[in-house]
């Protein structure tokens, strides 16, 4: 399954083009390496976000078959770790 397809539908990012931006702006990381939105994302590897937001790592676990919402969407990835930045 392509990054970009997974961001979506474990609901981490809400639309595939936000996905393929981060992707492109080298805000999202596969394995410790920047990666592209057509990589191939299989169980076992660690994705790592970077956002305005915060940070947010995690362990692919399963690969989803439709778009859930982020909740929904936390059965197909563990999380290792996750900052917030705080808004002023």
């Amino acid at each position: 399954m392509r990054l970009d397809v997974f961001l979506k539908r474990t609901g981490l990012l809400k639309q595939r083009t936000l996905a393929r931006d981060a992707c492109e702006e080298g805000q999202v990381r596969v394995d410790g390496r920047v990666a592209k939105a057509g990589k191939d994302i299989a169980a076992g590897h660690k994705i790592a976000l970077e956002t305005a937001h915060g940070f947010l790592e995690i362990e692919v676990v399963g690969l989803p078959a439709r778009n859930y919402k982020r909740h929904e969407g936390e059965a197909f990835y563990r999380i290792l770790e996750e900052r917030h930045r705080e808004v002023l």
